[in-house]
């Protein structure tokens, strides 16, 4: 099997999908993948017959079929329909694998992986210090390089603000832009968050 990124529109449920039962809209999940992104990689299997030339010109066009994850796939198109959506971290199958024990495996890894993004932080670097590499770490938990390098960027911010931060009192948007900026900048601007002043967020303070 392999970890890849795949554009979301070239994801399709498969009628093969392991899960028979429980399988809702998937509107539960939507808060946790805009918070965090998606924590579990979806199962795929490459469409026989998907590759072809694509109507805008020479293009190779690949479809997948998602095995496993057709919750979170609800989950990913609906917030397309709303904003932009990144490409989609998935577990490529093989021909033979088993799909049941590729999911059950990728469960029990995400079971140790706990939800809060601080204590994720803490996971990933304890595995850098014995020597992991962000590609091994994404590996393991099935997540993507992308999701781990930026859950290692909370190490750039200073205490007061991971700590607000686990406290929900400052949102995603305005963490991502805080782990740029300067250790000095990061107490101007708590400083103003404290304050009675405006303190910018979202993409008000990357710019």
């Amino acid at each position: 099997m392999e970890l890849k990124t795949i554009e979301l529109e070239n994801l399709k449920t498969s009628p093969l999908n392991v899960r028979k039962t429980g399988t809702k809209n998937g509107d539960d999940l939507i808060p946790s993948i805009q918070a965090i992104g998606l924590l579990q990689p979806l199962l795929v299997r490459k469409t026989r017959g998907a590759e072809g030339e694509c109507p805008t010109g020479k293009q190779i066009c690949t479809g997948y079929d998602v095995i496993a994850g057709q919750r979170r796939l609800a989950a990913l198109n609906k917030i397309a329909a709303q904003q932009s959506v990144d490409p989609v971290a998935c577990v490529v199958m093989d021909e033979g694998d088993d799909a049941a024990a590729i999911e059950a495996s990728l469960m029990e890894n995400i079971s140790r992986l706990p939800m809060d993004e601080m204590d994720q932080y803490k996971a990933f670097v304890a595995l850098q210090k014995q020597g992991k590499t962000v590609e091994d770490i994404a590996l393991k938990f099935g997540v993507t390089e992308t999701k781990v390098t930026r859950c290692l960027a909370l190490g750039n911010l200073i205490a007061p603000i991971q700590n607000a931060y686990r406290k929900e009192q400052i949102n995603v948007a305005t963490i991502r832009a805080l782990t740029l900026a300067s250790k000095a900048q990061q107490k101007d601007w708590w400083t103003l968050f404290k304050s009675d002043e405006y303190a910018p967020q979202g993409s008000a303070l990357k710019e």
